[in-house]
């Protein structure tokens, strides 16, 4: 079983809308992604985080988990 769907003269104008909306959307996007390239010149010093910056992370979660243990036992 199916639903018939009948095509006017409103459908036809809506797809036409959407289509130029998304088009618009789509170039708008695009032209962002070209100025975000222009902004890694910002990134050539910078260097990504050690292995050592995962130990930090995970002492600092250890802590908090057992100062939450300690005050709920007391």
């Amino acid at each position: 079983m199916g639903i018939m769907v009948e095509k006017d003269e409103q459908s036809s104008l809506l797809t036409e809308r959407i289509t130029a909306d998304l088009r618009e959307r789509a170039q708008r996007n695009s032209a962002q992604d070209e100025m975000d390239v222009e902004d890694s010149a910002m990134l050539e010093n910078t260097q990504k985080s050690s292995r050592a910056g995962w130990f930090w992370i995970t002492l600092v979660v250890l802590a908090l988990i057992s100062l939450g243990i300690i005050f709920f036992i007391k």
